[in-house]
């Protein structure tokens, strides 16, 4: 009987310990984007606060301030559940009327093309600069 309430024990600190690691890196996490809305307010909107909340992030990470273990849990729960973010998103450009987007069609094509043109030229000048230190053979 000893043993088993000893066992119970450990296996509820064990737990009560993930959870408060969870809710330290959501804690964590939001933090660095109220920081990042902070910079974005000084900055009056030049910079998205997502943008500049994923930086001080990254400089929080780099510099050892912040541990990856302490977020790793919650980015990763956030990241596996990322597809629920997208759809009041995906339901708000349902509800536009479809008259506005025939007036903004030539703006829309435009945006869209132009832009998959950038990202294709940014993502292919990276690899490009990362590939050419490499020497392997395929």
């Amino acid at each position: 009987m000893q043993y088993k309430k000893k066992n119970r024990i450990k296996i509820n600190a064990q737990r009560f310990k993930s959870v408060l690691l969870f809710i330290m890196g959501v804690s964590l996490l939001l933090a660095s984007y109220y920081a990042g809305e902070l910079l974005s307010i000084l900055m009056e909107g030049f910079v998205s606060p997502a943008v500049l909340g994923m930086l001080v992030l990254f400089l929080l990470l780099k510099s050892g301030i912040i541990k990856r273990d302490w977020i790793e849990g919650a980015a990763s729960f956030l990241l596996d559940n990322l597809m629920l973010f997208f759809i009041p998103v995906t339901a708000g450009v349902a509800l536009v009327p479809f008259s506005t987007l025939k007036e903004e069609f030539p703006a829309i094509l435009l945006s869209v093309v132009v832009s998959s043109f950038i990202v294709l030229w940014v993502v292919g000048s990276i690899v490009q600069k990362f590939d050419r230190g490499r020497n392997d053979e395929y």
